[in-house]
């Protein structure tokens, strides 16, 4: 059970990074205004009644879903405290998403940014981002299916920016 050690070390070492400090303040800001305090525990509570039932496996309906993405807008709009917070915590998602893709590409190989559907010009970023998660190792490679596609819409430029910003 060396890896529940080691994801223990790693969930310490996020602990430590400005992103999670800044959520911690971010979130005892919001503490020092009741009426924030309240609108954010019943988001949070929206939201934990969500996630269970996916837990679950029930299926969340479309309309419970969207009611929690109003209401997240609603007190994005009215309390700065909050906004602060989403946005803070988009920085962590994004750490995280990193950490997720370092994890994922070690156990299944790390693709070449010639095998990724991207513009030449993406391809070079990307490649900077999957050095960066490789560590400057040569592991295994990935294998990407022929015929894949990039989801319409995504805007990989972006993507990949927020995931290496000093690509840019």
């Amino acid at each position: 059970m060396e890896y529940i050690v080691k994801a223990r070390e790693l969930g310490e070492a996020l602990l430590q990074t400005p992103e999670v400090q800044r959520l911690k303040e971010a979130e005892a800001e919001i503490q020092n205004d009741p009426e924030a305090a309240k609108a954010f525990a019943a988001y949070q509570d929206k939201e934990r009644q969500i996630l269970t039932a996916q837990m679950f496996s029930k299926v969340v309906s479309e309309k419970d879903t969207l009611a929690l993405i109003d209401l997240k807008m609603r007190l994005i709009k009215l309390y700065p405290s909050i906004r602060s917070f989403f946005s803070i915590q988009q920085d962590l998602e994004k750490i995280m998403a990193t950490v997720n893709l370092t994890i994922t590409t070690t156990i299944y190989g790390m693709p070449s940014a010639e095998q990724l559907p991207f513009p030449k010009e993406i391809q070079n970023l990307a490649q900077q981002l999957l050095d960066t998660i490789g560590g400057d190792k040569n592991g295994p490679a990935m294998t990407i299916p022929e015929g894949f596609q990039i989801p319409e819409g995504l805007n990989v430029s972006e993507l990949l920016s927020r995931l290496n910003p000093k690509s840019k």
